[in-house]
């Protein structure tokens, strides 16, 4: 699937800048570092967006989420 424009338009943007309207909270996740995520999946698109730290101590942005690996 490809991003709708609300997910183009929130992918890396600051954690500050709250989730746009049809993105819903899937999932809580914790890193082995004590680090917190929240992934997102929009309810337009169907992709799901992360918000998370990308190291300890940096600030949250939004990316989206590389099934890839």
């Amino acid at each position: 699937m490809s991003l709708c424009a609300l997910c183009l338009s929130q992918r890396d943007r600051p954690g500050h800048f709250p989730p746009h309207p049809k993105l819903v909270k899937a999932a809580t996740l914790h890193s082995a570092s004590g680090e917190n995520a929240f992934a997102y999946r929009c309810l337009q698109c169907g992709e799901t967006l992360l918000l998370a730290a990308a190291h300890a101590g940096a600030p949250d942005r939004w990316t989206c989420l590389d099934a890839d690996g």
